[in-house]
C-alpha cells in the first residue's frame, strides 16, 4: 500500500543529461505509459532516464497544457503567482492493486524569470497548488490523490518551499514531515483561514492512519467527522 511518500531536500542542481527533443520525450513516455514498473531492468532504466530528460527539457522550455499533452505528460496543477510553480505528471502501471502510478516533476521560475525543474520523490497525482501565507517564505501546499490498494485511496497534502533557484522538500510542516498521507479522506484548503480540513467520514476502518496521525502529532477525536489543521508559524497545527 502506498502510505506516505519519500521526503528529500532538493535543489535545482541535477545531474546533467543530454538535452532531449520533444519527439524523443513523446516516444519514451508512450513506452512508459504502456509499461509496468519493474517489468525489466531496461524499462526501469528508461523511466529513470526519461524523468531526468523531462527535467532538462523543463529547464529550457515553457510548456502549456497542450504542449504537455503532446509530450505524453499532464500539466496537472499550476500556481498563478510570479514563481509560476507547475506540476507535470507522467504515469505508468504498477502491475498490481495500486493500478496507475503517477510521478510528478515540478517547474518554477526564480526572481529574474529563469526556469528550474526537479523530479520530486513522490508518487501522487497532485491536482491543486495553493500558495500559503507565511511572511518571508514562498510555501506551496500541493493536494493530490493516489491509489494505495483495493481498500485505500491515498489523499496527500505536501508542502514545498521555493528559495530562488532552490526547491526545499524536507521541511517539517506536518509534525516532523513535509507531507501527510491518509486513506479514504477528502482534503480541502480554506485559503482565507489557512486551514486544511480533512473529512474522515469514509475513513473508519483504516487503523494504520491512527498510528500515522499520532506519529505526526495529531489525533482523531472521538466521533469527529473531520480533522482541522491550521497553518501557524509555518506548520500545520491541529485545531482544538
Amino acid at each position: 500500500m502506498l502510505l506516505g511518500c519519500l521526503a528529500t531536500k532538493a535543489t535545482a542542481q541535477q545531474a546533467i543529461s543530454p538535452a532531449p527533443t520533444a519527439a524523443e520525450l513523446k516516444k519514451n513516455f508512450t513506452i512508459i505509459e504502456g509499461g509496468t514498473e519493474g517489468e525489466s531492468d531496461d524499462f526501469d532504466k528508461l523511466t529513470t532516464t526519461t524523468a531526468r530528460q523531462l527535467v532538462t527539457y523543463l529547464k529550457a522550455h515553457e510548456v502549456s497544457a497542450t504542449g504537455a499533452k503532446s509530450l505524453g505528460v499532464e500539466l496537472s496543477a499550476e500556481a498563478a503567482d510570479a514563481a509560476h510553480l507547475k506540476v507535470f505528471t507522467y504515469a505508468l502501471s504498477s502491475g498490481g492493486t495500486r493500478g496507475t502510478i503517477h510521478k510528478p516533476v515540478l517547474q518554477w521560475k526564480n526572481a529574474v524569470g529563469q526556469l528550474f525543474a526537479y523530479a520530486v520523490g513522490e508518487e501522487c497525482a497532485f491536482y491543486e497548488i495553493h500558495p500559503l501565507a507565511s511572511p518571508g517564505r514562498a510555501l506551496y501546499l500541493l493536494l493530490g490523490m493516489e491509489k494505495g490498494d483495493g481498500q485505500c485511496d491515498v489523499s496527500q497534502a505536501y508542502v514545498v518551499e521555493l528559495k530562488g533557484n532552490y526547491l526545499l522538500t524536507d521541511n517539517a510542516f506536518f509534525g516532523k514531515s513535509s507531507s501527510l498521507s491518509l486513506c479514504n479522506v477528502d482534503m480541502k484548503l480554506d485559503a482565507s483561514r489557512q486551514v486544511l480540513r480533512i473529512d474522515q467520514t469514509r475513513n473508519k476502518e483504516i487503523s494504520d492512519d491512527e498510528l500515522r496521525l499520532k506519529d505526526q502529532g495529531y489525533r482523531r477525536k472521538p466521533k469527529a467527522k473531520s480533522l482541522v489543521l491550521k497553518l501557524s508559524g509555518g506548520r500545520f497545527i491541529q485545531s482544538q
